[in-house]
């Protein structure tokens, strides 16, 4: 009997901190921070483009996505180079989970410039970051319409997300009609991002 309890002891202890602690790429790029009800504002604030994972530390599939995401946007670091990863763990921080909206399971926010849209697509890095990419890489004249190019543009926006609503102009009047909705009086135009998986 002793022996067993010698033998489970290390085992279990290696279990806990595997579930506690997330595998993330070292270095700069791709580091998941925990958002707590202490920092949310300031990090919100602070970062233009932030994919926030709300989810709990044991989930396999969550933690898998994790490491994923992390590992691409390690990869691409010069796409991503101004997207921040932060996780809100639901076993600590339930209110904070609440108020910005996540449902049981894995949810997935992205904050553009403070704005929060909701992830509805399939939970897989690629699709997630995907679905980003235009949003991060758009400068602000660009939104909310974004022109696409070439085919290589337009299909990478097709697999960001699983509907996709293109609006295809032939006569010149898309850069007037963008101009005088973006000075329509307030100094406000349309709310940015009407499009894609968010």
């Amino acid at each position: 009997m002793k022996k067993r309890w010698l033998l489970l002891l290390p085992i279990s202890i290696v279990l806990l901190a595997s579930l506690a602690a997330v595998d993330c790429a070292s270095g700069g790029g791709g580091e998941w921070q925990i958002l707590t009800k202490q920092n949310f504002s300031s990090q919100i604030h602070l970062h233009p483009h932030m994919l926030l994972l709300v989810t709990v530390p044991w989930c396999g599939e969550s933690r898998s996505l994790m490491r994923e995401v992390s590992r691409l946007v390690a990869d691409k670091s010069k796409q991503f180079d101004s997207l921040k990863l932060m996780v809100i763990y639901l076993n600590k921080d339930k209110l904070l989970a609440d108020s910005v909206g996540s449902s049981d399971g894995i949810t997935v926010f992205y904050y553009d410039h403070s704005v929060s849209y909701k992830y509805q697509g399939k939970l897989r890095a690629r699709n997630i970051l995907n679905s980003l990419y235009p949003y991060i890489s758009a400068s602000p004249e660009e939104v909310p319409l974004k022109k696409l190019n070439s085919e290589e543009e337009l299909k990478v926006f097709l697999e960001s997300t699983d509907k996709a609503l293109i609006l295809a102009e032939d006569c010149g009047w898309a850069p007037k009609l963008l101009a005088k909705v973006m000075n329509n009086g307030t100094g406000n135009g349309l709310p940015p991002k009407v499009a894609g998986s968010f």
